[in-house]
């Protein structure tokens, strides 16, 4: 049976831009409303499965049988608060959010991570990296990753393949995890445009950004969950400082606890709604 060929696609067509002040022409992000979002994570098995066999992938399982060491490029984090029986799990999906103020380009000795001035997608040439591993250290989310069998880093494209391939009808041309999200709760929006629908419901329903405190000024971020039970009894709901904070705080997620490039996260221990 014929293999349709990969898409290849210049990742530097429209030009690109290596250090601060970055000026894209245009921002795009995903926007993710944590009152639909369950943990599904079928947005994080579309990633894998699209980019597995993309123009970026592979995305190498060095021992799918033995000790896990798996690369996703997106993961689900699932963060349980409170005191039992007044308990809240928070499903909040995480791949690169495609910084407006990226720290991972500028310290790239060699220029092989940059940010496209046509879109803002910040992208890996891996033909170009030598494998130093500068930018998974400057990445204060833990967005990149490496692989072992390459000697590169790889990370969110933003399906980069995806939304440029002319084969692809219009309405599928946006990132895999936004069209295998099943309810809806992941939105495709230019946050440098103030009449992008997506931008616009960012701003009225109180959109917030993980770790604003890093100076990376992420583009993509997420609607706060609002109780629709809210009670005096009920979960002290998170600040957006704290939902940084509950993921990052030690104890909380082990990033690398199970393997290079883990997704899962140990038990939260603390008391986080006191």
């Amino acid at each position: 049976m014929s293999q349709t060929p990969q898409i290849q696609l210049d990742i530097r067509q429209g030009g690109v831009q290596k250090a601060l002040p970055y000026t894209p022409v245009a921002n795009y992000a995903i926007i993710t409303d944590l009152n639909k979002c369950f943990g599904c994570a079928g947005c994080q098995m579309s990633c894998k499965e699209w980019n597995t066999s993309g123009m970026f992938g592979p995305l190498p399982d060095l021992d799918p049988y033995g000790n896990l060491d798996v690369m996703f490029w997106l993961r689900v984090l699932y963060v349980e608060v409170g005191n039992y029986p007044q308990t809240k799990v928070y499903n909040i999906p995480i791949n690169c959010f495609h910084c407006m103020n990226a720290p991972c380009v500028e310290v790239c000795p060699v220029g092989a991570t940059f940010k496209r001035t046509q879109d803002g997608i910040v992208l890996v040439d891996y033909e170009e990296c030598i494998g130093t591993k500068y930018c998974i250290y400057a990445c204060p989310y833990g967005n990149r990753f490496f692989d072992y069998i390459e000697g590169v880093t790889k990370k969110c494209t933003h399906c980069f393949d995806r939304i440029y391939d002319p084969t692809l009808p219009p309405e599928e041309r946006i990132p895999a995890c936004i069209h295998g999200c099943m309810v809806q709760a992941r939105i495709w929006a230019n946050r440098l445009d103030p009449t992008d629908p997506g931008n616009i419901l960012f701003v009225d329903k109180g959109g917030f950004v993980l770790g604003p405190e890093t100076g990376a000024n992420p583009a993509s971020g997420y609607l706060p969950w609002h109780s629709a039970y809210a009670a005096n009894n009920d979960v002290e709901l998170l600040s957006e400082s704290e939902y940084y904070n509950v993921w990052t705080s030690n104890g909380v997620v082990q990033l690398g606890s199970q393997g290079n490039n883990s997704t899962y996260t140990e038990s939260n221990g603390s008391n986080s709604s006191s």
